[in-house]
């Protein structure tokens, strides 16, 4: 299982692909599959294994009887993008998603465990302007999850 930490600062290119550093590179294979985040203003990027666990996860749900179930599968799996690695490591994002999430020319890829946020770089930096609510943030989560950190 991959791990994604640390944080890099990219560009959008012309045609929506951005270049992905080769600390991250090593750790993926050549298929990655990106959708709009649920609660936050950026995009996903998980790797191969983890979309299988999520899909795997969703086969289980009851979508041939619970209404809830199909409209969350439908959209969930409709509106993610099946993304190739090219040879010079790059991405190719649709315009679709470029425009949901925000995305501008500089771009910053944040380490989120599980999978790899990509995020407006102006965005990024408002959100991770104030080192004191980080802070609390952390020690909140070490509590409450009980995280041996």
């Amino acid at each position: 299982m991959v791990s994604f930490v640390g944080e890099y600062e990219r560009q959008l290119d012309e045609r929506g692909r951005f270049i992905l550093p080769a600390k991250i590179r090593e750790k993926l294979s050549g298929t990655v599959y990106i959708i709009k985040a649920l609660m936050e203003p950026c995009l996903n990027l998980y790797t191969e294994e983890e979309w299988d666990r999520i899909s795997d996860e969703a086969h289980e749900l009851p979508t041939g009887t619970d209404p809830v179930a199909a409209e969350f599968t439908r959209k969930l799996f409709s509106r993610t993008l099946v993304c190739e690695i090219d040879k010079q490591g790059r991405i190719a994002l649709n315009d679709k998603l470029i425009k949901k999430a925000g995305l501008k020319k500089d771009i910053v890829l944040a380490g989120a465990n599980s999978k790899l946020e990509i995020w407006d770089a102006d965005l990024w930096n408002a959100k991770d302007e104030d080192d004191e609510e980080d802070i609390a943030l952390i020690v909140q989560g070490i509590k409450e999850y009980k995280l041996h950190i």
